[in-house]
């Protein structure tokens, strides 16, 4: 191998100095060393960016915070519902009685005819009190509930025969009270005069069944002709008064 002595070494270092790389790889190295950048900045901000996110979660929905509005939420209901115990139809919270009242029927396992006895008696306490404190704006509205409720326990009663007397004297019991609110004569709306039908004519049925001295057979004799006239609250007002 021949020998390079010193001066053509220092020749070949000079002429390295002049050499150019090519155009293209030159852009390519670059971009290459552009985008190894700004994936590490990427990684240096992310830490941060996601403990940001992190901290606005925490304080927004610190567990804390979340019973504190909980407890405040759970205070609100209850004394909403609180409040509308009160209440009677017409009033922006009877639609919350209400749902406590049915919440509590479901709870206790009633029927739907005792469900809707005990109803038709919030209702009608519920007349007594409008019309007792002259709320003449609500009456309308608490004869209304008083319709419907009659009118599905009519429906109860004729799709359930209940052979329970005392069920049925409740609901006598209630009528009688309703005929007795001033200024509210239902008797001969039809919702509450067909409710008055099926009662008078279970208590029949039950009087026809049983041993009856004379004065009870007189009474039962006066009901079923009151009864045969449509004059249903009459016949009932007999028959609870024997």
């Amino acid at each position: 191998m021949a020998k390079i002595t010193q001066e053509q070494l220092i020749e070949s270092l000079k002429q390295l100095k002049d050499i150019k790389p090519r155009q293209e790889w030159a852009s390519l190295l670059r971009s290459q060393i552009l985008a190894d950048k700004k994936v590490e900045e990427a990684i240096v901000r992310q830490p941060t960016k996601l403990a940001g996110i992190m901290n606005t979660f925490s304080s927004v929905f610190s567990p804390r915070k979340l019973a504190y509005s909980f407890a405040a939420f759970l205070f609100l209901v209850v004394g909403l519902f609180s409040f509308s115990r009160y209440a009677v139809p017409g009033d922006v919270l009877f639609p919350a009685k209400k749902a406590v009242e049915q919440s509590q029927a479901t709870l206790t396992g009633q029927t739907a005819i005792n469900q809707d006895v005990e109803t038709l008696n919030s209702r009608i306490n519920d007349l007594i009190q409008v019309a007792s404190e002259g709320k003449t704006n609500n009456l309308p509205s608490a004869i209304d509930e008083i319709k419907t409720n009659a009118s599905a326990l009519t429906k109860n009663l004729k799709s359930n025969a209940t052979n329970d007397p005392q069920t049925i004297r409740s609901i006598a019991s209630s009528l009688k009270i309703l005929a007795d609110v001033p200024g509210t004569d239902l008797s001969e709306n039809q919702d509450v005069k067909d409710l008055y039908q099926t009662v008078v004519e279970s208590q029949i049925a039950d009087l026809q069944k049983e041993t009856l001295t004379d004065d009870q057979k007189n009474t039962l004799a006066q009901a079923e002709d009151l009864y045969s006239q449509g004059k249903y609250a009459d016949a009932l007002v007999l028959l609870m008064g024997k």
